[in-house]
């Protein structure tokens, strides 16, 4: 094959992810082989810590050294668990209910990270969070302000009127997905609707 119809590092990495997605509950392994476990839907997206790269680029560059864990103040970031697939148990994620990102300053955790799977020049977006209104409890006219009380990002949730009621809302542009309002949430069904993003920045490694 001559080297021009070659498949660019970017393109291969491009490809990968998108083979990753597609297969959803499917695990890829690094050497391209593929298994079927039964991934919890809770699995089948994982919250990586703030500024990680393109999901099959990850995969293919995390060492699972751990440093990102050990510097995370908060101890937010653990390993996946077997559950996630075999492609991923090991990898450093967020599960926002048990301990979610606090969004350090410093942000320790890409400081750490010696592959460069967490970089400071992408996106610290995790997730993608919303208020389900019909969950919420000062949506539904009982006092409750925990999740705007201890948002750490400012201007990322705030407290409005509609429809005779006061309640929070969650702005977009500016969230990071840390999922500090998820932990906090007292609802009987949680009112935080939080998905970690699909799609992350390439980045050169």
């Amino acid at each position: 094959m001559d080297s021009g119809d070659r498949p660019s590092r970017r393109d291969f990495f491009r490809i990968r992810s998108r083979v990753l997605k597609r297969l959803g509950d499917r695990a890829v392994d690094a050497t391209g082989g593929t298994q079927s476990p039964q991934i919890p839907t809770s699995l089948r997206l994982l919250q990586r810590p703030p500024g990680a790269v393109a999901e099959g680029q990850f995969l293919s560059a995390c060492t699972q050294c751990g440093d990102c864990i050990d510097v995370c103040p908060p101890r937010a970031i653990r390993r996946a668990p077997e559950a996630a697939g075999e492609a991923r148990r090991g990898t450093p994620m967020i599960d926002a209910l048990r301990s979610p990102c606090v969004m350090c300053s410093e942000l320790p955790c890409i400081d750490a990270c010696e592959p460069g799977v967490l970089r400071h020049e992408l996106p610290v977006t995790m997730a993608h969070a919303s208020i389900d209104r019909e969950a919420c409890l000062p949506w539904q006219g009982h006092a409750c302000t925990l999740c705007v009380d201890h948002c750490p990002v400012e201007g990322a949730m705030s407290m409005v009127e509609a429809d005779g009621r006061t309640g929070p809302v969650i702005e977009p542009g500016t969230c990071t997905g840390c999922g500090v309002c998820v932990s906090v949430c007292p609802a009987p069904r949680n009112a935080v609707r939080h998905r970690p993003v699909e799609e992350r920045p390439f980045a050169a490694l």
